[in-house]
């Protein structure tokens, strides 16, 4: 099986690029991407991120996991411009639905927790009122009484 660093190496052979170039075209440092292949070791996500960005024609599928070719089909002239579909899009649909799902839930929770709130509310400015009255009551007996 081979890694993602030796798909790297594959398609700089594939375009006539030395790793060297790659190295450049990506801002990498000279010797990130060859000692890794010269030690069968992979490389940092970061260099594997801005690869992708620099060489948008590479099937992300087949850099990570090696299945399927090396190249993006590409998009003849006239025809509308469509993001690519690969085996990875599938799968962050289903999340993102979920995730939609997830935060419904929790807005109808919330929902609920704020009319129990606003009940409570309710209780209390009643309660408040009823206080005002004995208060207002109570100040007219101590009238009353400091008259008599």
């Amino acid at each position: 099986m081979s890694v993602i660093i030796d798909r790297i190496g594959e398609f700089a052979k594939y375009t006539n690029r030395s790793i060297r170039k790659v190295e450049l075209e990506i801002g990498a440092a000279n010797g990130t991407l060859s000692k890794a292949i010269g030690k069968d070791k992979d490389v940092h996500t970061k260099w594997i991120a801005l690869f992708m960005e620099h060489f948008p024609e590479v099937n992300p599928a087949w850099l990570l996991t090696g299945d399927g070719n090396m190249l993006l089909p590409t998009q003849k002239p006239g025809e509308s411009e469509q993001r690519p579909s690969h085996q990875f899009d599938e799968p962050m649909v289903e999340y993102q639905s979920k995730i939609i799902e997830q935060h419904k839930e929790v807005v109808a929770s919330l929902k609920q927790v704020i009319a129990a709130l606003e009940g409570q509310l309710k209780e209390k400015e009643i309660i408040v009122q009823l206080k005002d009255q004995i208060i207002a009551n109570l100040e007219e007996q101590v009238k009353v009484l400091s008259k008599g």
